[in-house]
């Protein structure tokens, strides 16, 4: 041990004996070394020994290497030597600002503190009184005009803060005020401005946040759009994985009840939980789907409304054509105009479905798939008419282009060729039974067209017929004299996608922070408190006389 450190040994020894001695119960104070302090304007024996604490605590974490600021840790070890002094508040001063901003701020804080608690004048007037009402020793109402915050004074923003949590007023806070607390403020205090509405997007805090997870917990608080899933786990947050999943399509589980379990139902076309998902949804999406809704009555709807596949169940669920549909005013209502006809065709409503399948070989702009599908309901309508040659010039077009109908041809050239009284009924007998061709529910649905139509003889019968063909056909397993009908069943199938114009945007993450944490405030009062430093003055005032120094 050198000499250098025998010695601060030795003096940080007596500091703690005289510190112990000072603070025991029932002894004197020795009045020497009280007189010796009054000129550092401490007054008192507690005063002198929490005045030592702070000061051995400052010069502990002081840089003493420093050159600049040796003259000040020799100052304030002369006062823990017992030669306390009025340069003391110079030195504190010095080494308070040569601290890093961290220890700057905790050791601020503390002398700060005890410069309040032990009634030290060591501050001008104005900054003692700001002082108290930091310390909560006098009320902010009390503070006159000339005592508010300026930025000159309340560089940090930590005083106004402070205020406006005391008073529970945030939104008393100016944007200067906020814009200068966002860098070291708390996250639990900036969660505290976001819920009171005084932190929005617009002040971009993520920016001025030295930790990067702070930064993304920011973002997700106030622009989730800017969060990716990957950022999105990292922060323990499930919503954007769930939202970027259900937007592509993936498998799902969502729980009942919720958004995206109403928006499943919503493709899936159940018209019964649109007033639930009313009440998930923000308002613009809830007037869009009243839109909807409202569009059902009449079959009509805004472009933007079909332009979502998701949503094509959902209005056919609430619309049901009276007459034929017009297949021109786009793909929607062509799909719409397609399964009409279809329907219509197994219903045995020939006379509407005939003035539904002229609508659709009418229309110029259809898809091919569209309209192969629709001359071959032309073409099975005239069969059902007997129109062996309008049916098979209808076919003829066709099969140019689609081979498809190439069976259909086929049969229609045999039927062409056989004795008027020797063809067999025309009718596709699943088509009979309201099922596509060579459905396998085809038993079920006779059984239950048995039950319906048991008082109705004719319906009865055209039933049993169907079903003693199909079974001829599959004992054959030849199906060559029953007119395909759909050419594909997929092409009046409704789209599977989802409804991606009612997914509402993604939510602001909630809040991690517990509101109103006491050690949150006290980052704030330390940080109002080290803001005071430049109220520190030069030398004490003097309380007994009528002279006083000024910072």
């Amino acid at each position: 041990m050198t000499r250098a450190e025998m010695v601060e040994a030795w003096r940080t020894r007596r500091a703690a004996r005289r510190t112990a001695a000072l603070t025991a119960a029932g002894e004197a104070v020795d009045g020497f070394a009280l007189r010796k302090w009054r000129k550092a304007g401490v007054f008192g024996a507690e005063a002198v020994a929490r005045v030592e604490a702070v000061l051995r605590e400052l010069l502990a974490s002081a840089d003493t290497e420093d050159e600049s600021l040796r003259w000040g840790a020799d100052t304030i070890r002369a006062c823990l030597d017992g030669q306390p002094t009025a340069q003391l508040l110079p030195a504190v001063k010095a080494l308070l600002e040569a601290a890093e901003p961290a220890q700057r701020v905790a050791h601020g804080a503390a002398v700060l503190s005890v410069v309040h608690e032990a009634g030290l004048p060591w501050l001008s007037l104005a900054g003692e009184r700001r002082l108290a009402v930091i310390a909560g020793a006098v009320p902010t109402s009390e503070l006159g005009p000339d005592d508010a915050s300026s930025g000159k004074q309340d560089p940090a923003g930590a005083f106004a803060l402070q205020r406006a949590l005391v008073d529970v007023r945030l939104d008393q806070l100016t944007a200067r005020q906020v814009a200068a607390a966002l860098p070291w403020a708390p996250l639990g205090i900036l969660d505290d401005l976001i819920d009171a509405g005084v932190l929005d997007r617009g002040h971009h805090p993520w920016k001025v946040r030295a930790s990067a997870q702070e930064q993304h917990y920011l973002l997700a608080r106030l622009a989730p759009e800017k969060i990716n899933a990957d950022l999105a786990d990292s922060l323990g947050w499930a919503e954007p994985r769930e939202r970027e999943a259900f937007m592509a399509g993936e498998l799902v589980d969502p729980d009942p009840g919720t958004v995206y379990d109403l928006l499943l139902r919503v493709a899936d076309g159940e018209p019964e939980v649109l007033k639930a998902l009313e009440g998930l949804l923000p308002r613009d999406l809830v007037l869009r789907l009243r839109k909807v809704r409202d569009g059902g009555i009449t079959g009509s709807w805004a472009a933007d409304i079909p332009a979502d596949r998701g949503l094509w169940r959902l209005m056919c669920a609430l619309w049901e054509p009276r007459a034929a549909v017009n297949p021109a005013r786009g793909p929607y209502y062509a799909l719409v105009a397609l399964r009409h006809a279809y329907d219509l065709i197994c219903q045995g409503e020939r006379k509407r479905a005939q003035a539904q399948v002229d609508k659709l070989v009418d229309h110029e702009g259809a898809q091919a798939g569209d309209a192969a599908e629709a001359w071959n309901m032309f073409a099975y309508l005239a069969l059902l008419d007997d129109n062996l040659d309008l049916a098979y010039v209808s076919l003829a077009r066709v099969a140019r282009t689609d081979r498809r109908v190439e069976a259909n041809l086929a049969l229609l050239e045999r039927r062409r060729e056989t004795r008027r009284n020797d063809r067999d009924q025309p009718a596709n007998p699943y088509l009979v039974l309201g099922l596509p061709h060579k459905s396998e529910q085809w038993k079920h649905q006779w059984r239950e067209r048995r039950r319906a139509d048991r008082d109705n003889l004719d319906l009865a019968a055209q039933a049993n017929w169907a079903m003693r063909r199909i079974e001829q056909a599959e004992r054959t397993e030849d199906w060559s004299d029953f007119f395909v009908l759909p050419l594909d069943p997929a092409a009046l199938q409704l789209p599977t996608q989802r409804p991606t114009s009612l997914i509402p945007p993604l939510t602001p993450m909630p809040r991690r922070t517990a509101p109103g944490a006491a050690t949150d405030f006290a980052v704030v009062r330390d940080r109002a408190m080290a803001d005071l430093l430049p109220a520190l003055l030069t030398a004490p005032r003097r309380p007994d006389h009528d002279h006083r120094t000024t910072s």
